[in-house]
C-alpha cells in the first residue's frame, strides 16, 4: 500500500479544530487614521525634520494627488479634506471614501510653492474682535421705537 505523503492519521475520536480564522483586514486608512494617527504623524515629522508646514499628499485610486492643507470632517465612510492646488491659489474641499485611498505621503515644505501646499500644524491665532462702540447717553425705550418722548412739566 502506498503511503500519501500529506496524510496525517489520528487515532478514533481525535477531532482536528478548524483552522483559526484571520480577521479580514480592512482599508488601511480610516476614520482612526485621520483622525488620531495622521495629525500625530505629521507632528513628529515636523519634529524631526525641522519643518513647520510640511506638504501632506494623499494618492487616490484614481491617480489624483491631492495636497492636504487640513481636515475638515470624517464619518466611518469618508473623508472630507481641505486641499490646494500646485496652480491655483483657491482652497478646494474634497469628499474622499476611505476605500478610494492608496498612499499618503509627508514630504517637508516645497520650496517652489511654499506656503501653499502645506499642512496646518498649528492654529492659527484668533482674529481680534474690535470693541463694540458704547452709547454716550442712555436711549429710551419709547425713542429705540421710534416715538416721540413725553416729558412731564
Amino acid at each position: 500500500m502506498a503511503e500519501t505523503p500529506n496524510v496525517i492519521y489520528l487515532p478514533p475520536g481525535v477531532i482536528v479544530p478548524p483552522p483559526a480564522v484571520q480577521p479580514a483586514i480592512g482599508v488601511p486608512f480610516d476614520r482612526a487614521f485621520f483622525q488620531q494617527v495622521l495629525p500625530q504623524a505629521v507632528g513628529a515629522f515636523c519634529q524631526q525634520t525641522g519643518c513647520e508646514s510640511p506638504v501632506v499628499e494623499v494618492l487616490t485610486t484614481d491617480g489624483t494627488t491631492l495636497y492636504v492643507v487640513g481636515i475638515s470632517g470624517f464619518t466611518d465612510a469618508w473623508v472630507a479634506l481641505h486641499v490646494s492646488e500646485p496652480d491655483h491659489n483657491r482652497p478646494v474641499q474634497v469628499f474622499i471614501p476611505y476605500q478610494t485611498i492608496f498612499r499618503v505621503e509627508i514630504h517637508p515644505a516645497s520650496d517652489v510653492h511654499e506656503g501653499r501646499l502645506g499642512f496646518v500644524t498649528r492654529a492659527a491665532p484668533p482674529a481680534p474682535v474690535a470693541p463694540l462702540p458704547v452709547p454716550e447717553a442712555p436711549i429710551e425705550a419709547s425713542a429705540a421705537r421710534g416715538k416721540p418722548s413725553k416729558k412731564k412739566k
